[in-house]
């Protein structure tokens, strides 16, 4: 099961791995020139794969690619080697290929044919080791046709209902989908019933299992500073660049992924510790509660979070300790897609906001404005509805005032309108 997840354009979803296999083995099964760390789950996967690749780099000597989705401003951030992009030319000749392999009257989805071609570049420019993000879900991802050494599950809530299920433990099974036999699983935070799916998969397969909180853990000192405690090792001295405490739990499934794959490479333990420390406190992943950038933007935030669970994450943060500081005015710059949980999104975080301004996405699924206001004023806030980013934009700035916050959320694709018009690039 696969989509185009992208901030914009056309979105597809079809149920089966056979398009994927088959593009695979018509040309020359790419996916099996490197092998690959899984990353699935609900939210943290994007976060998570983005701390492995960077650990991975520092530590193993080697080229490491990095495929994620869906990207801020241009699909070429999707596919990465060494931190570095495809380049538009590999892409497009990349895709190109792609459709010659998909069948008559059943082409690859858009999904898909991103997977084939971070495949085949991947192949092409020599990368023994990748870290590969799903798309949606796990069991019918195009990402499962590539050969896993770790697979990770960072979290699982509800999200994409009509494809994964309406229950946590329907979602669990989907999500655990991406367990091979024998290959080690690392856990983030699950909640017990969840928790309790993926742990019977894994057991059926021969599959050993890290849990966050029972086989590893973190603690903050007091200067700041992570430590995540592993199985055979523990790692000091983690100051995060990322905001938001919810990316510690992000980083100690990385590292526990990490330590999982170079255990199995020999991988001394002062290199992983030091390659580790540096690594992590220099990841970026733009998009995922940070600051706007640009000199002109201050005072904006964004956070692509668009589900009931993203959102009760946000909230404790606004909550304890907000990163922009407390006691200030905050203004929502909100918009989703229409097949979200808007009222779900909102109930957590509706307290916490003193006004609200909407607009519709750039999106075929974009959700309606005046729903989405009406949604806000029911939730108790007051909400104005304009009819593009830049109108919003000057509304949410206005309502904010000279020391407010302006917090554009509930969707990456609202994110991404506030970079195209605010910033021009992803930095």
């Amino acid at each position: 099961m696969t989509r185009d997840p992208g901030p914009s354009g056309p979105e597809t979803v079809r149920k089966g791995l056979s398009r994927m296999r088959e593009a695979l083995a018509r040309s020359g099964h790419p996916e099996r020139a490197f092998r690959t760390l899984h990353v699935a789950g609900t939210n943290g996967k994007g976060s998570t794969a983005c701390f492995l690749e960077a650990i991975l780099r520092a530590i193993s000597g080697v080229r490491v690619g990095l495929y994620t989705s869906p990207h801020l401003l241009s699909p070429e951030e999707r596919i990465r080697v060494d931190g570095r992009n495809i380049s538009s030319r590999a892409l497009r000749s990349g895709f190109r290929a792609a459709v010659r392999l998909g069948r008559p009257g059943d082409p690859l989805t858009y999904f898909e044919t991103m997977t084939w071609v971070a495949c085949d570049w991947f192949r092409k420019v020599g990368v023994p080791l990748a870290v590969m993000e799903t798309g949606l879900g796990g069991r019918w991802d195009a990402t499962t046709a590539c050969r896993s050494l770790v697979s990770v599950i960072t979290t699982i809530g509800v999200d994409h209902r009509d494809w994964l299920g309406n229950t946590l433990e329907e979602i669990a099974r989907e999500k655990a989908g991406i367990l091979r036999m024998g290959v080690p699983v690392v856990m983030g935070r699950i909640r017990p019933s969840a928790r309790a799916v993926v742990r019977r998969q894994a057991r059926s397969l021969g599959c050993p299992v890290w849990e966050l909180g029972k086989d590893y853990t973190w603690s903050l000192r007091r200067d700041g500073t992570l430590t995540v405690g592993l199985p055979g090792i523990t790692v000091r001295g983690i100051r995060l660049r990322m905001d938001g405490g919810f990316q510690r739990d992000n980083a100690a499934v990385a590292l526990a992924a990490a330590w999982r794959w170079a255990a199995g490479e020999a991988i001394p333990p002062s290199r992983f510790h030091a390659g580790a420390v540096a690594a992590l406190s220099a990841a970026r992943w733009p998009g995922r509660l940070c600051r706007l950038p640009g000199r002109n933007n201050r005072g904006a935030w964004v956070d692509g979070g668009h589900n009931p669970d993203a959102a009760g994450t946000l909230a404790r943060e606004i909550a304890v300790s907000p990163p922009w500081g407390k006691g200030r005015r905050l203004i929502a710059l909100w918009s989703m897609l229409a097949d979200k949980d808007h009222a779900g999104y909102l109930r957590a975080l509706a307290p916490h906001f003193r006004g609200v301004v909407t607009y519709p996405l750039r999106h075929d699924r974009a959700a309606d404005a005046l729903l989405l206001a009406d949604r806000a004023r029911c939730g108790g806030v007051p909400c104005a509805a304009m009819e593009e980013f830049p109108q919003a934009w000057r509304a949410a700035r206005r309502l904010a005032g000279k020391d407010g916050v302006v917090l554009v959320c509930g969707s990456l694709a609202n994110v991404a309108e506030a970079y195209r018009h605010r910033v021009g690039s992803v930095r």
